[in-house]
């Protein structure tokens, strides 16, 4: 996977491009992403099944969006 660090944004392999994130011109953005493998990853998960956890792990992915943004 490639990264383009002018705009923030990523290019996904030629078989992501049907996924529901990926734009037409095939690039997404950091939030995107990480929106993406939260829901790959966590939904349904032992953290979904505790509140505080949860509340914790969305916490610190929210976090992760901005420190990204000011990183970029």
């Amino acid at each position: 996977m490639a990264v383009e660090h002018s705009e923030g944004s990523t290019v996904f392999p030629k078989n992501h491009t049907g996924s529901p994130t990926a734009s037409i011109s095939g690039t997404v953005s950091i939030d995107q992403l990480i929106e993406r493998w939260w829901q790959d990853h966590f939904p349904g998960s032992a953290i979904a099944r505790d509140t505080q956890a949860w509340n914790a792990a969305y916490a610190a992915k929210q976090a992760l969006k901005r420190l990204l943004k000011g990183s970029i």
